[in-house]
């Protein structure tokens, strides 16, 4: 019997977070902050800060998610440029093969000239 995954309840946030998912956690953030400097009361410290630990945490995990997307985009970039960079070295071999013929023919054609005006 196969264990599947539980499936994502239907309003599950998309993660790496969207950018506008993320602005609204970074502005709540950022009212909880200026809310804590603003304030004295312990009691509302306790509160905010209580309140503000998971906002942190979700941002810095997001954060975490974006990295590692990036890593891997990153590494998937890389070897499709080094696959680009070979087909392209191998064009460059085959246009620089072309040239040296077009090189040659213009050589030819040029001795042809000289035969033709020495001895029309």
């Amino acid at each position: 019997m196969t264990i599947q995954p539980p499936s994502p309840k239907p309003n599950s946030p998309t993660v790496p977070l969207t950018q506008e998912a993320r602005a609204a956690y970074e502005k709540l953030y950022d009212e909880c902050e200026l809310a804590i400097q603003g304030t004295i009361d312990p009691n509302i410290l306790q509160v905010l800060n209580d309140a503000e630990a998971p906002i942190v945490d979700i941002l810095d995990k997001d954060d975490v998610c974006r990295l590692e997307a990036d890593t891997v985009l990153f590494q998937e970039l890389r070897v499709q440029i080094n696959d680009a960079n070979e087909t392209l070295k191998d064009l460059k071999s085959q246009i620089a093969a072309i040239a040296s013929h077009i090189a040659t023919a213009g050589e030819i054609l040029a001795a042809i000239d000289k035969v033709l005006t020495i001895v029309p």
